[in-house]
């Protein structure tokens, strides 16, 4: 992936994850993350480089390792959450790490039909 690709494919991440402005760190885990989904996806596919029509399914498993990455660190994986005033009341739910995987291997299985598989 060239440089112009991963920076616009940041852009999309960012936005995928409602991230208005990243600081420095949380950028560079950004980039991290496309880099793995990128590795994850050519080894899936056998492929040697990630063709364009690829980078939206880059980006859904850039997102759910970031995901991953920030529940491990105790900082995020909020699935939901729901505030009421009237009573208080307050729900949140987040993702687990079999959500997570599963939520991966979905997105790689998304991708079964354009497998290149030698013999």
């Amino acid at each position: 992936m060239t440089g112009e690709q991963l920076e616009l494919l940041q852009t999309r991440l960012q936005r995928k994850l409602g991230l208005e402005t990243a600081e420095e760190d949380v950028a560079m885990l950004l980039c991290d993350e496309l880099l793995d989904a990128e590795s994850e996806i050519l080894l899936y596919l056998g492929a040697d480089t990630l063709e364009e029509q690829f980078f939206p399914k880059t980006v859904e498993l850039a997102a759910l390792y970031f995901q991953r990455d920030r529940r491990e660190l105790g900082e995020s994986g909020l699935r939901s959450a729901s505030y009421t005033e009237g009573q208080i009341s307050q729900t949140e739910s987040y993702l687990t790490p079999k959500e997570l995987r599963s939520g991966a291997a979905a997105v790689l299985e998304s991708l079964a039909r354009y497998r290149r598989v030698t013999c």
